[in-house]
């Protein structure tokens, strides 16, 4: 196995791409290769008409909708590229219009068009309105009730944003309406680009600083009734507001409160000046407007400027009148900073059936300064999940969720630094099968909180429970925080072992005959906890199998303690140094091309460190003088050993050395130190050792 190669638990990423498929095994494996990504949006909007009368809406969205008026179905359509009409009667007063919109991927936009139309009034899609608002929600309603409810307070439903499509290829819209594109993006991601793929959302047409912290709150909740007056002496008095991170601004829309022409042109400011800064303290303006003449709202646009803080300062004001303002707008660009898309239950293709999830491959467009990163769960009915796993960051790499099950979601996470820079998540195969080990198992370890560096006696219980269709289980992997040591094994009647290796961060079982039978396995052993949490997880292999079957956490609850069953374990104190057990193994290094000592493994332990930290590692000749520093990079708490077959780890070279300097060459024989120390924030803490090197 791939994992008697392995120097510790942080160089675990080698042992994954081991196991998938080999090429004998990859004809029993089958894939499923991720269709266009799919999202539906619940789209709702309250207005008032004067008087109850018939009218006209008109809507077209990608790629389908179901449109509602007064919680009844109106139609339905499934091609974006012509605007349908359809009749309609409005109530005097309160109307409500519902739309249900699928966005299949398929690279022709999101969003939504409509318009209402009467012979007096009229309303369509927009991103700016105060009283009555276009709002979605992803969320699946529980019934029809949201057809016909004011939503205006429920969290669930946002303001929208501006969408897009191609309007040129739109037939039968004359826009006279001004009507705008609008589009909800669950998760903060965008399905529908021409170029393909997951990404990030534009932030187009959003209010950066709705609902930031203000000292004028009022300016920036949304609310058209919640206004700020501005007497004529109020010159340079400001509204400012933290969006609470950088984000890439590009203008700023101050809205009058008021109800009619008159009431704006009465209420609003003559002139405004926009400031942005970074701290709070120090600003820079960046635009000022005078005598204004649009009265309702004015928007200024401003080179586009990563900030935190905005500021609007009063500039000019009518000398004889109050100003009264209803809101402060932050509009930015580019894209969100982060966003995640969730994708439905999948049932690969074997609907039903009980899977063992290999292994997946995707494909992604990752610029510098952003990430990407894919997670997965399972279940077996859709409404009980695990826990979302570790995001991965390899583009090829195991799946490590409970199995067997069903049914298998995932979950791709982008994100940016800067908001002009986007990743791309393109493609995702999974590969899985049907070959099942057994059809359930679950482990559990005691104690569950050590002390963290000291040695500790361990048991570990594996419960396995077989159908008549299972494989078996050839071969056992349990992971350990550091090198173990077993005193005791007990297996159920009629299973007996072939083999027991202790690696240095796991023990691994191979069974003289294929393990069938329900029952238990318990092993106790001696082992240190060197990180703040660990999880003794479980791997099973069935007969000549080079894939998992991963185990799950027992969920049942102890009947001495009343608790739950756990794998994992906690630190509740601290014993031992950070770094101990620093050697170069062999400590005689003979580099002279016999195949014997030809290179040395840096072994250490390194404890209380449960987020990768920097490690340098140097050797130095007996002068202080660097001869080589060897690549490590960062790494978690674990023990770096020599594997018990004395292999050196395939392809990890930074504990490894070879005799030779920065510039390739080999040093002249003699007397070297090794100098390892771990970069921590509060701190630095270094060993010293020695290695000789003869020819």
């Amino acid at each position: 196995m791939a994992g008697r190669t392995e120097l510790s638990r942080t160089l675990l990423i080698p042992l994954a791409a081991g196991l998938l498929l080999s090429t004998a095994d990859q004809s029993a494996a089958e894939e499923w290769t991720v269709g266009p990504w799919e999202q539906t949006v619940y789209y709702h909007y309250q207005f008032e008409a004067a008087a109850a009368t018939d009218g006209q809406i008109r809507i077209t969205s990608v790629d389908e909708y179901e449109l509602f008026v007064n919680g009844e179905s109106v139609g339905s359509d499934a091609s974006w590229e012509s605007m349908e009409e359809y009749p309609v009667s409005l109530q005097r007063r309160d109307n409500y219009i519902g739309v249900i919109v699928t966005n299949r991927g398929r690279g022709e936009g999101t969003g939504l068009v409509v318009e209402v139309s009467t012979e007096e009034e009229s309303w369509t899609s927009n991103t700016s309105g105060l009283e009555e608002v276009w709002r979605w929600t992803a969320q699946q309603p529980e019934d029809d009730t949201w057809l016909t409810a004011d939503l205006s307070r429920d969290t669930a439903w946002v303001p929208v944003q501006r969408g897009y499509l191609d309007r040129t290829l739109i037939t039968d819209w004359e826009d006279t309406l001004g009507v705008e594109v609008i589009a909800g993006f669950p998760g903060d991601v965008d399905i529908g680009r021409a170029d393909g793929g997951l990404t990030l959302r534009s932030v187009e047409g959003e209010n950066l600083a709705l609902g930031k912290p203000s000292r004028r709150f009022e300016m920036f909740d949304g609310r058209p009734n919640t206004t700020w007056t501005i007497n004529p002496d109020e010159l340079n008095s400001a509204a400012t507001v933290d969006l609470l991170q950088r984000r890439l601004v590009s203008s700023v829309r101050v809205l009058t409160a008021g109800d009619d022409p008159e009431e704006f042109a009465e209420n609003s400011l003559l002139g405004y000046a926009v400031q942005v800064s970074n701290d709070g303290f120090q600003w820079a303006e960046v635009g000022v407007i005078h005598g204004i003449n649009e009265f309702e709202r004015t928007e200024m646009p401003i080179d586009p400027i990563f900030t935190r803080h905005v500021r609007m300062v009063v500039a000019e004001v009518d000398p004889f009148r109050r100003s009264k303002l209803a809101e402060i707008q932050v509009l930015g660009q580019g894209v969100a900073p982060a966003g995640t898309f969730t994708s439905e239950p999948l049932d690969l293709d074997l609907p039903g059936e009980r899977k063992n999830f290999v292994s997946a491959t995707w494909e992604a467009d990752i610029p510098e300064a952003t990430s990407v990163s894919l997670q997965f769960r399972s279940s077996d009915d859709a409404e009980e999940w695990s826990e979302w796993g570790e995001p991965i960051l390899a583009t090829e790499a195991e799946i490590v969720v409970p199995e067997p099950r069903s049914l298998l979601q995932y979950r791709v996470n982008l994100a940016t630094e800067f908001e002009d820079v986007v990743p791309r998540f393109r493609t995702l195969t999974v590969e899985f099968n049907d070959d099942i080990p057994a059809s359930q198992a679950r482990g559990r370890v005691h104690p569950n909180a050590v002390v963290l560096g000291r040695d500790t006696l361990f048991t570990y219980e594996l419960d396995l429970e077989f159908d008549d269709d299972d494989t078996g289980v050839e071969r056992l992997r349990i992971e350990t925080p550091s090198q173990a040591e077993i005193e005791t094994v007990t297996l159920p009647d009629g299973v007996s072992l072939a083999e027991t290796v202790a690696l240095g961060d796991a023990l691994e079982f191979t069974f003289a005959e294929p393990w069938r039978s329900s029952g238990t396995l318990t092993v106790s052993f001696r082992a240190r906890l060197l990180t703040n949490q660990f999880a003794f997880t479980s791997r099973l292999f069935g007969p000549g199998a080079s894939e998992a079957l991963n185990a799950e956490e027992d969920p049942s609850v102890d009947d001495e303690t009343g608790s739950p069953h756990s794998w994992r374990v906690r630190a509740n104190d601290v014993s031992g140094s950070l770094i101990s057990e620093v050697r170069a193994n062999p400590a005689m290094l003979t580099p002279n091309g016999d195949n014997a000592n030809e290179e040395t493994i840096i072994e250490l332990t390194l404890a209380r460190v449960s987020e990768p930290q920097a490690m340098e590692i140097g050797i130095y000749d007996l002068n202080g003088r660097l001869v080589r520093e060897l690549a490590v990079g960062r790494l978690t708490g674990g023990q770096y050993i020599r594997p018990p077959d004395g292999g050196a780890p395939a392809g990890e070279t930074g504990l490894v050395w070879d005799g030779k300097d920065a510039g390739g060459q080999l040093v002249p024989p003699g007397l070297y130190l090794l100098r390892v120390s771990a970069l921590l924030g509060l701190g630095d803490e270094t060993v010293v050792r020695t290695i000789a090197v003869v020819y």
